[in-house]
């Protein structure tokens, strides 16, 4: 095992750690706006958790295409989420 696998499995366990009770906020919200922004913050760090864990498995032989399409398919799947959530942020806020 190497460092980078590690640092990728802690990394991707502490973000869907902290993305599960930001869900459960989201699910005791009761104003729409803020809900729909922990929503979409909680999405974001699930799919940025996911991304670690898929990098983490495409460090090993043989899932190369995993860590590949980490990079094609989930990176850029997550910073939609955090652009969607800075753009909701800022047109909320005004």
């Amino acid at each position: 095992m190497d460092i980078e696998l590690l640092l990728n499995l802690f990394d991707a366990a502490i973000i869907i750690g902290i993305a599960v009770p930001t869900l459960y906020m989201a699910s005791k919200v009761k104003q729409p706006k803020l809900r729909m922004l922990t929503i979409i913050l909680a999405s974001f760090l699930v799919v940025h958790g996911l991304y670690h864990a898929a990098a983490a498995l495409g460090s090993l032989p043989g899932l190369d295409i995993v860590g590949i399409s980490s990079e094609l398919v989930i990176e850029p799947i997550g910073w939609l989420l955090f652009f969607a959530f800075a753009v909701y942020f800022f047109r909320k806020s005004v």
